[in-house]
């Protein structure tokens, strides 16, 4: 693959350094919860991901960029999609998954699949009962060795299952709940996104098709026992808007809108483009999150949708061209028509 340009490069440094800054509040809500564990689950992440950069960045015959923050990026979001109490063997397996997807394919700007959405999956397929079980909010739990504490499945679980998870909006939205380490409190990834929004590193484009779809799909086809199999979209408004709430409030839903899914190297670069690979992102992460138990489900949606951003282009690039060409033919048409 060709190498990207200077100036689209020095983009992505950006991009993947203001993901890094939004991950210190985070981490820092998951430190007041839990303890000082998810800040040293952190820091080994970071110290992995460079370690593996530094390693294997000289196989592709360049010496290692050590303002190129992108392994460390994804180390962090990996560690922000997991419970407080995951051992560091399987922090630091995913992390190196991760760093070896993105150097395969050729290093920074050439991967085809989101090295972090790649780790997380990985460790969840691997350690299922380590990855989607977490600690209640306000455990302290110990630095290292295991963690001997009562775990529950995440609130992903019981939506599938039909029902609703019993967390207050107020403990949505502060992280007062079980969930991933940067998962859980609503408010900050919320301001993060705003930040980030700002900032231009998400894209409306992707962002608003894919929310559309996360949020449309559940209300047009509630999965709800105490509903009937089929009622009107303007019937039984009130549980559709719990079961909005929810949606959006507990999982990788929210998180991964902001933090994923906008992901420089992977997304399309054509705004027809990211119009389609939003909306499918978002049926794909209502697919997983509906029909199989991971909790992640925003990071397998990635690795299915992952296959299509270039196909897009090159089909949106053929059909502008198509266009462009019955334009001309109507133009030439009109000034070759005899008076």
């Amino acid at each position: 693959m060709a190498k990207q340009p200077t100036i689209e490069r020095s983009e992505n440094y950006g991009y993947y350094s203001d993901l890094l800054w939004c991950a210190v509040p985070l981490t820092g809500m998951a430190w007041y919860y839990y303890g000082l564990r998810p800040v040293l689950l952190m820091l080994a992440a970071l110290l992995t991901a460079y370690l593996c950069d530094c390693a294997l960045a000289p196989l592709h015959g360049e010496s290692y960029r050590s303002h190129e923050p992108s392994s460390e990026c994804f180390a962090a979001l990996i560690v922000l999609m997991m419970p407080a109490s995951i051992s560091y063997g399987i922090v630091i397996t995913a992390v190196i998954a991760a760093v070896l997807v993105k150097e395969a394919f050729g290093g920074e700007g050439h991967y085809p699949f989101h090295p972090a959405a790649v780790g997380v999956a990985i460790a969840g397929v691997s350690w299922p009962e380590r990855v989607y079980y977490y600690p209640a909010a306000g455990t302290q739990l110990p630095l290292f060795g295991e963690v001997n504490v009562n775990l529950v499945q995440g609130m992903n679980e019981t939506l599938r299952s039909g029902g609703l998870p019993s967390a207050s909006t107020i403990n949505l939205l502060t992280g007062n709940v079980s969930a991933g380490i940067g998962t859980g409190a609503a408010l900050v990834i919320l301001a993060c996104g705003l930040f980030l929004l700002v900032r231009g590193r998400v894209r409306p484009s992707v962002l608003i098709p894919f929310m559309i779809a996360v949020v449309g799909i559940p209300w047009l086809f509630p999965h709800l026992n105490e509903l009937p199999v089929f009622s009107w979209p303007w019937e039984y408004v009130r549980q559709r808007i719990y079961l909005e709430k929810y949606t959006l409030l507990s999982g990788t839903a929210l998180f991964g809108a902001f933090f994923l899914i906008c992901e420089p190297v992977t997304m399309p670069n054509r705004t027809s483009s990211r119009l389609i690979y939003g909306t499918a992102l978002g049926i794909a992460t209502y697919a997983f999150r509906r029909l199989s138990s991971y909790q992640s489900a925003v990071c397998f949606a990635l690795l299915i949708v992952g296959a299509i951003p270039e196909w897009l282009d090159l089909i949106s690039h053929r059909t502008e061209r198509i266009r462009f060409m019955k334009k001309e033919e109507q133009r030439l048409a009109k000034s070759t028509k005899p008076e």
